[in-house]
């Protein structure tokens, strides 16, 4: 697939298609004289392909890397599907003037959402209640907790974050404490002050310190960097509240797998909700798989029709930006 385009039409290429049809991309691409294509790359020889005379590339899951971007010949935009740019070069793009975009925003509803399925799952047992059930047992008389006046830490407060903790606090903790880096109390108080004050919530932003120790349940929504890599260890893990419950829907590498699966086992932790992982999908063997207390999903906490669809028009949107055929 290394033809040009129609003669005049200017060309975007889908590098690889998880989301089974492009047809937002159409609708957005299609009406401003754009030749859309779909490709099934999974290697940067196949994007190198691929993608060789495009215009604009929407990037799935396939690597962006300096050698797919040197085969570029005439591309001015790399548009990715999602949040996350881990898989594009982005100093190979700025050394060639291509501009790189991406769609943030677009799940905090869901991620939000999925973060508190979680946790409540947890919390109520549905996962073993269900079992249970489906065995015959009844009305098991085993223990369940409670959001209701309990301290709920929000870690990170960018969009997920931020919908998050709006919608936890519906629950009625008795304290939100909200930790992020840089975090200030007047941001804070704008966005959630007068929703907590009208539920009888306490409203702080905490130190890091007393998120850990003062969480009984505890969701993490902060984005991966050198900085929070690996911060949930066995540090944190001895320095959180014995019992509590961590829920992690942003990063697999914000938290060391082995060092929750042992927080979980000897009790330090009362149960985990994991939707991310270090190594995707975790192999057999993985601590986590094994671990006791613990709900695993597959990487989904972004996904919903809404979502899916939003996504899709947008990268298409970001690439015809670029391209200057709208603003």
């Amino acid at each position: 697939m290394t033809a040009g385009a129609g003669e005049g039409r200017l060309l975007a290429v889908v590098t690889d298609d998880r989301f089974g049809g492009v047809a937002e991309e159409t609708a957005v691409l299609g009406p401003l004289g754009v030749e859309l294509r779909v490709a099934s790359c999974s290697s940067s020889a196949e994007v190198a392909a691929a993608c060789a005379d495009a215009d604009a590339v929407l990037a799935n899951l396939a690597p962006v890397d300096a050698a797919a971007v040197a085969a570029m010949r005439r591309c001015r935009v790399v548009s990715r599907y999602g949040v996350g740019l881990d898989n594009v070069d982005l100093a190979a793009c700025a050394a060639r003037g291509i501009a790189v975009a991406n769609v943030p925003g677009y799940c905090d509803a869901e991620v939000a959402e999925h973060a508190l399925a979680l946790l409540l799952s947890l919390t109520r047992g549905v996962p073993g209640r269900d079992a249970a059930v489906r065995g015959g047992a009844w009305n098991l008389a085993t223990g369940q907790a409670s959001v209701a006046g309990s301290v709920v830490g929000v870690a990170g407060f960018g969009g997920s974050g931020l919908a998050f903790a709006r919608a936890v606090l519906g629950l009625r903790p008795s304290r939100l404490a909200v930790w992020s880096p840089n975090l200030s109390r007047e941001r804070l108080d704008a966005a959630l002050g007068p929703a907590a004050a009208a539920l009888g919530v306490e409203l702080r932003a905490a130190s890091f310190d007393e998120l850990l120790s003062g969480s009984d349940f505890l969701s993490l929504h902060l984005r991966l960097t050198a900085e929070t890599a690996g911060l949930w260890g066995e540090a944190a893990f001895s320095r959180m509240k014995r019992g509590a419950y961590l829920v992690n829907t942003a990063r697999g590498g914000l938290v060391e797998a082995s060092a929750l699966a042992r927080a979980l086992a000897s009790g330090r932790l009362a149960g985990a909700g994991v939707d991310v992982y270090d190594v995707e999908p975790p192999p057999p063997g993985h601590p986590l798989l094994s671990a006791p207390n613990c709900v695993l999903t597959d990487h989904c906490a972004y996904r919903s029709t809404r979502s899916i669809a939003e996504l899709k028009r947008r990268c298409a949107e970001n690439a015809a930006r670029a391209l200057g055929l709208r603003t």
